[in-house]
């Protein structure tokens, strides 16, 4: 049985090899037709490279002068024809024109742009096409080049050689194959036609052509052929535009390969006989010699298989059974001891596993607790632009949850403002692709329409293979930096209106001193009756009226020092609130006021800030025409302090929103009859806001509501 199993594994192994080195010669022998395709189509390339660089043939064919062509051309075509097979040399005009066959002189003018592919994509890139293509003189290989001169494409030359019985048995010549060429016999038709053949007869199934054309796929077959066994492979064969347009067969006969192997099976069965006559009469030898010593080992060894670790087989000679029997002893001396450790280490290994099982739980959960709360936006994206992580911070930041940000990079964009997305994602699409670090700093839109600042930076990550795989990234808000750099500008830019302010106020207090001096005694000098009193009496006023506006602009320059403490906002609203419903203790008049959860202490000068709100409320009932209500209320937002005056007025021009602050402002028409009472000093209120840090805005709606607004920031 053993001799006849290894004759039968032998016999199909040698098949098997035979068989795989014969469907390795077709496919190689494939693969030399595609490559003689390929190498001809270049041939024809350098050709038409080498006429299209032809400066006589360009300025000729330029000029469309075609007996000029045809003699600088003409002989060496039949020269190419004949040594190289050349069987196309074709000049064409703009779109696809015929303008000079050299292999047909007589026949141009022909427009071919519906079906020459090659030339119009020759003529659109400005560069040379070559591959297989079906023309007026059949199915051919064929390349075709633009001609350039002064600088203009002037047409194209083509070179085409045949692709028809030569080229075939020029390939069964040198590798001693027959080849059979397949097309479709009608456009969308699944039926092959011989285009070409080195056979009387056709070989190829017409379910393996139609997978061949229709899946690109190599298929082998064998089939007989007037009583011979062939071997065939099959296999696409693609066009300029690698488009399968024909299935090339190649067939070997299998008869010397079957003769051979039936040989080696012959050989083979000789072979097994012998070895099976002499394993007879070695088992046979064996038994007689070595049956009793071979008991007494099985013996022993039944005893070890049911269990005796303890058992040992007796040494009782030097040779081969006593060799064993020595070894078999120590094996199970060599297993008690393995066994033991093993055991040992087993316990150990357990704990072992559930020690760092627990440790690597807790790495993980420590790293992502610290990724998931850090105080910044960390995300990762793959190569295609994918967010396939973003940590919770980026609802904080953004108000969008993470889940909804996740997936294609556009999500994310959505959110950048539009004057920023294009930049971004042009810059973004860069490094992605590329695996290249990624930096860029750019406005976001918060979900409640506020506008962020932020820093993008991310780094590229690599495998061990130095691919590049996905982007490791943060988001930072500099909000709060833009702000302080707009601070810092503004604080400059009132440093300078400072000392200018100063200076003028200094030269206009001179002359504004010694002109009210000398009229009031002037004014003192007329009687009573006198007519000239009066207009003294309105120049002092006039004066007293520019000293006043020189003394507030002399304390708006006036640098203001603080008193900071800390201090409850709310507290501070609340008095100053109190403050004028005392004030102002009319019922047509009233103070709504609405307090939040501020979370947190505010540095202030609380006398000058309660100050700035009274002024403010003051300022307020005075717009109003000292009637209506003011709604003021205070809430937290985000790292700020919110305070939120709301009025409405009988009118107010948007003008009037943009010049809210202007200085000098001490009367209303409305206030003419309260010639004691003037409209607080609102300037010096945005000073001191923004001396605290803070920042003030003014609004107004459509009904004529007018909103202040002032942000000040936490410790």
């Amino acid at each position: 049985m053993g001799a006849t199993a290894l004759f039968a594994v032998s016999y199909r192994f040698q098949a098997s090899l035979i068989h795989v080195n014969e469907a390795e010669r077709l496919r190689n022998q494939y693969q030399y037709f595609l490559n003689d395709i390929d190498f001809k189509t270049n041939m024809a390339m350098s050709l038409a490279y080498l006429v299209a660089g032809n400066p006589d043939v360009a300025e000729a064919f330029a000029k469309r002068d075609r007996k000029r062509l045809i003699d600088l051309l003409h002989p060496a075509y039949q020269r190419l024809n004949q040594d190289l097979g050349v069987k196309q040399f074709h000049f064409h005009v703009p779109p696809a024109t015929s303008f000079l066959r050299l292999h047909a002189l007589d026949e141009y003018g022909e427009r071919m742009e519906a079906y020459r592919h090659t030339i119009n994509k020759a003529r659109e890139t400005g560069s040379g096409v070559g591959g297989l293509e079906r023309g007026v003189f059949g199915f051919g290989i064929r390349s075709v080049v633009p001609v350039f001169y002064d600088e203009k494409q002037v047409g194209t030359v083509e070179f085409g050689l045949s692709f028809e019985e030569p080229l075939l048995e020029d390939f069964k010549k040198n590798y001693g194959s027959d080849l059979t060429l397949y097309v479709q016999e009608e456009l969308g038709v699944n039926r092959p036609k011989v285009f070409s053949s080195t056979l009387d007869k056709a070989l190829l199934p017409i379910e393996l052509f139609n997978q061949a054309f229709n899946t690109g796929e190599v298929v082998f077959h064998t089939a007989k052929l007037d009583g011979r066994d062939m071997a065939i492979i099959a296999g696409p064969v693609r066009d300029f535009s690698s488009k399968v347009v024909a299935v090339v067969e190649i067939s070997v006969d299998r008869s010397p390969t079957l003769a051979l192997l039936k040989r080696y099976g012959t050989i083979a069965v000789v072979i097994g006989l012998a070895g099976l006559a002499l394993s007879i009469s070695f088992v046979w030898f064996i038994s007689v010699m070595f049956t009793r010593r071979i008991e007494e080992v099985v013996q022993a060894a039944d005893q070890i298989a049911a269990g005796h670790r303890d058992a040992r087989i007796a040494v009782k000679s030097a040779d081969e059974l006593g060799t064993m029997a020595r070894a078999i002893n120590e094996m199970l001396t060599s297993l008690e001891e393995s066994r033991r450790k093993v055991r040992d280490y087993a316990q150990n290994l357990e704990l072992m596993v559930e020690h760092r099982t627990h440790a690597l739980k807790e790495s993980e959960k420590t790293y992502r607790s610290l990724v998931e709360n850090v105080p910044l936006i960390v995300y990762l994206v793959m190569p295609d632009g994918m967010a396939i992580f973003l940590n919770r911070f980026v609802e904080q930041t953004i108000g969008i949850a993470p889940r909804e940000l996740t997936g294609h990079r556009e999500l994310w964009a959505e959110h950048i403002h539009p004057n920023d997305r294009a930049r971004f994602l042009d810059h973004f699409d860069e490094c992605s692709t590329q695996g290249k670090e990624f930096f860029a700093e750019y406005r976001m839109i918060h979900k409640d329409g506020r506008v962020l600042y932020v820093i993008d930076h991310a780094i590229p990550v690599f495998d061990d293979n130095n691919e590049f795989v996905r982007l490791d990234g943060i988001v930072v808000d500099v909000t709060a930096r833009r702000e302080l750099e707009e601070k810092i500008m503004q604080a400059e830019e009132l440093q300078t209106l400072s000392e200018i302010s100063a200076r003028l106020a200094h030269e206009i207090r001179n002359p504004l001193t010694s002109v009210g001096g000398l009229t009031r005694r002037l004014l003192k000098s007329f009687d009573p009756s006198d007519p000239r009193r009066e207009k003294a009496e309105l120049v002092v006023e006039e004066v007293e009226r520019l000293e006043k506006i020189l003394k507030m602009m002399t304390a708006y320059i006036e640098p203001k020092s603080l008193r900071l403490r800390s201090c409850d906002l709310n507290t501070v609203v609340n008095n100053a609130v109190e403050t004028i419903r005392s004030k102002f203790p009319d019922e047509a008049f009233a103070v709504k006021l609405r307090l939040g959860p501020i979370l947190g202490k505010i540095k202030l000068d609380c006398d000058l800030f309660e100050k700035v709100l009274t002024n403010l409320m003051e300022n307020a009932f005075f717009r109003m025409k000292e009637k209506g209500e003011i709604q003021v209320a205070t809430h937290k937002n985000g790292e700020y302090a919110k305070v939120t005056l709301a009025y409405k007025v009988p009118y107010m021009a948007d003008d009037d929103i943009d010049h809210f602050f202007y200085p000098f402002v001490v009367d209303y028409p409305f206030a003419k009859d309260k010639p004691d009472t003037d409209i607080m000093d609102v300037p010096m209120c945005k000073v001191i806001i923004h001396k605290h840090g803070g920042i003030i805005n003014v609004s107004k709606e459509n009904n004529n509501v007018v909103t202040i607004t002032i942000s000040l920031p936490f410790e």
